[in-house]
């Protein structure tokens, strides 16, 4: 009897642990996409215990690449990416003789578990938080990027001087998002201020631009580059609201030698001046507050 117990409990708790399902991200090699399919809690379990993965310069890594991060990165209607980001990390690529594949993404989400799980490498520009760190390697920072907050043109509720009277000044107001992202962990220590969450910020500013958001802070130069783009009625105002130093980030679940190798390329890069001749030509020498 007490055998026949032991049986019927055993499978019960496999089924269970079959019924414990839960996300992973995939990718077709054929044509490199973000999906997402189910696994259950107990192959969890197995892959996380695997070794690290090592990566040689003759292995493809797979770049994470936003399609709406113009000027910085984004996708073109020749379905390639651009950017400086990209063009930075084309040269990082170069210099450590590395074998890659740009993966242009469009919601955060399902690129955040693709680093994750590993099925990804590499995601372009990544703020040094530490939530982030938690979960990826941080390369060293390359650049401060400062949010600025996006209003409609006739909107005179939002203002400030300083950073903290533009952030009183959004109290009770909706406040676009990128789901999860670095602006939400900073701003939802506020709780009288409402957020709303999108996949990135620009489909937020477009949103703030129907009226249906109060406000939107976003890097100012992305703001104002989607704006004349597609001739949004709205506007940054203030002082940056948020500073961060901005990085790329490589999963850990990638051994810390390809970290050690793209630190040293992108190092070089930074001392005899190519990433500042790169950064020039986009946006005009870099301003001192935008040096890590």
């Amino acid at each position: 009897m007490l055998k026949k117990q032991g049986v019927v409990l055993s499978i019960i708790y496999t089924l269970i642990l079959l019924g414990c399902e839960r996300d992973k991200v995939v990718i077709d090699e054929s044509s490199p996409q973000i999906t997402v399919n189910n696994k259950t809690e107990a192959n969890v379990v197995v892959e996380e215990s695997k070794p690290l993965i090592v990566v040689s310069a003759s292995d493809t890594i797979l770049i994470l690449v936003r399609e709406d991060g113009a000027p910085g990165m984004y996708l073109g209607k020749d379905g390639q990416v651009h950017g400086f980001y990209v063009d930075l990390e084309k040269m990082v690529m170069k210099e450590m003789g590395q074998s890659y594949r740009f993966v242009p993404y469009s919601d955060v989400g399902p690129a955040v578990q693709a680093m994750k799980s590993g099925t990804h490498h590499i995601a372009l520009a990544a703020p040094d938080l530490t939530d982030y760190r938690s979960f990826l390697n941080l390369s060293i920072p390359y650049e401060v990027l400062n949010y600025v907050t996006f209003i409609q043109k006739e909107n005179s509720d939002i203002a400030g001087v300083t950073k903290k009277e533009i952030i009183k000044s959004l109290y009770g107001k909706k406040v676009g998002v990128q789901t999860r992202g670095h602006i939400y962990q900073t701003l939802r220590q506020f709780k009288e201020i409402e957020l709303i969450e999108y996949p990135t910020t620009t489909k937020a500013l477009a949103d703030l631009h129907k009226g249906l958001l109060d406000a939107v802070p976003d890097v100012k130069r992305i703001g104002i580059y989607y704006t004349k783009k597609n001739n949004w009625d709205i506007i940054p105002v203030g002082k940056p609201i948020i500073s961060h130093k901005l990085t790329t980030a490589i999963s850990q679940r990638f051994d810390p030698s390809l970290l050690d190798r793209y630190n040293k390329a992108l190092k070089a890069l930074i001392i005899d001046g190519r990433f500042d001749d790169l950064y020039e030509s986009y946006f005009g020498p870099m301003d001192a507050d935008d040096h890590p």
